[in-house]
């Protein structure tokens, strides 16, 4: 077996378990799911899963990982430099907002359960946000670079940039059932709100 295919099919096994995971997690809650459980959605054995993850904490952080998607998080702000400010501002906000709609089931679990947890805080915090948040400086490094933004502070921008859609995320935890009905009217008031942000920066004289 070939060294491309072998890490072909270490990945299928790995997202094998994860999608397993996913369901089972949703389903009845991260406490109350075990390694067996996940093992046997993914029709694999019990041993097979430590092969790929350490613990079901792993587990819950790969699953963040992946949501979140931060690993492909360079490459959105990389496309972002071909894109008028505003186009990007729009179709990178209702990205997010309908990555968090369509993943809301897992989502509440997964936050729920890091919260409750101080370590996986931090954890979550150094290996998911804190590389989102280092892509975000780097763009908006470039674009007071390019003369687009008047100069600031980029890691400010970076974190109001994740704030509107994380605190709607919250309130819709919470029970709020006007942002959870209103949703796409949501979105599209944050990108509004984020490029009028980004214009007044650019633009000061506004």
């Amino acid at each position: 077996m070939n060294k491309r295919f072998q890490k072909q099919l270490t990945q299928a096994r790995r997202q094998q378990i994860l999608d397993a995971a996913v369901q089972v997690i949703a389903e009845q809650g991260f406490q109350n799911t075990t390694i067996k459980q996940i093992a046997a959605r993914a029709e694999v054995a019990d041993g097979t899963i430590y092969n790929y993850f350490k613990n079901k904490d792993d587990i819950l952080l790969a699953i963040i990982r992946q949501v979140t998607e931060v690993e492909v998080r360079d490459l959105h702000f990389a496309e972002a430099q071909q894109m008028n400010l505003s186009d990007f501002v729009h179709e990178y906000v209702a990205h997010r907002m309908a990555e968090v709609d369509e993943g809301y089931p897992i989502m509440k679990v997964l936050i729920g359960e890091t919260l409750a947890n101080p370590q996986l805080v931090q954890q979550v915090y150094d290996e998911v946000y804190s590389p989102a948040f280092g892509a975000a400086e780097h763009f908006f490094q470039q674009l007071m670079a390019q003369g687009q933004l008047r100069n600031g502070d980029p890691a400010l921008f970076a974190r109001l940039f994740a704030a509107p859609v994380l605190g709607l995320l919250t309130l819709r935890m919470m029970g709020d059932d006007h942002v959870t009905e209103n949703w796409p009217a949501y979105a599209e008031a944050v990108g509004n709100g984020l490029l009028s942000m980004l214009e007044n920066k650019a633009n000061p004289e506004k």
